[in-house]
């Protein structure tokens, strides 16, 4: 009996590491803010957590699966800081302020930027080139989805801010103090969301 052929091991394509990146910063990020949004009490943010949440994760089975498709595996890969990260947005005592984290300069570098110039280039076959078409489109509007929370959750809290100074028992003006809560929004202004790209970013320009 000849022997079976052995089937030739398939060509391993110079964006291989971007779409296993892609993947686990994608499952992680689903992770994180299905975590924040079982604890939010903020039913609006909530809901947004959970529509997002939803994305990112079907975002890195997805790209799993792309991996295993041109005949692959993923490789996990630890972050030491992603178990205290996720505690820290698990913990209802922390407030929705300190998870959204600290506010980025409007008009900032394009995280997909890189992609878009190798998807214009041909770089990735029409599968993948397909698929993260598709990605970059679902991260942009998740990105402004999250963003407009933010920026409801901020300026809820820059007018709790400006409210006048109450009365004390004494019938005297006290000093207006902001509350610790309070303190915290008014210290991270916003955009949460940057922690995530800056993640990927990174993973990104480290396959340069």
């Amino acid at each position: 009996m000849a022997a079976m052929a052995k089937t030739p091991p398939a060509e391993k394509p110079e964006y291989l590491g971007l779409l296993n990146a892609i993947s686990l910063a994608e499952s992680q990020a689903g992770v994180y803010l299905r975590a924040w949004a079982n604890v939010t009490e903020d039913c609006e943010l909530a809901e947004t957590l959970r529509f997002v949440a939803a994305r990112e994760s079907n975002h890195g089975e997805t790209f799993c699966r792309r991996i295993a498709e041109l005949g692959f595996e993923l490789k996990p890969k630890n972050d030491p800081k992603a178990e205290e990260y996720l505690l820290k947005l698990a913990n209802p005592k922390v407030s929705d302020c300190e998870k959204i984290g600290p506010e980025r300069a409007e008009g900032g570098p394009d995280v997909f930027a890189d992609i878009d110039k190798a998807i214009a280039a041909g770089k990735y076959d029409p599968m993948t080139e397909n698929m993260l078409r598709w990605y970059i489109t679902e991260e942009r509007d998740s990105g402004k989805r999250l963003k407009k929370q933010y920026d409801r959750i901020r300026d809820g809290m820059k007018a709790a801010m400006a409210q006048p100074a109450a009365a004390n028992g004494n019938g005297k003006m006290a000093a207006a103090g902001p509350s610790a809560d309070a303190q915290a929004i008014m210290a991270c202004m916003t955009e949460g969301f940057a922690r995530l790209e800056k993640t990927l970013a990174k993973l990104i320009h480290n396959l340069k």
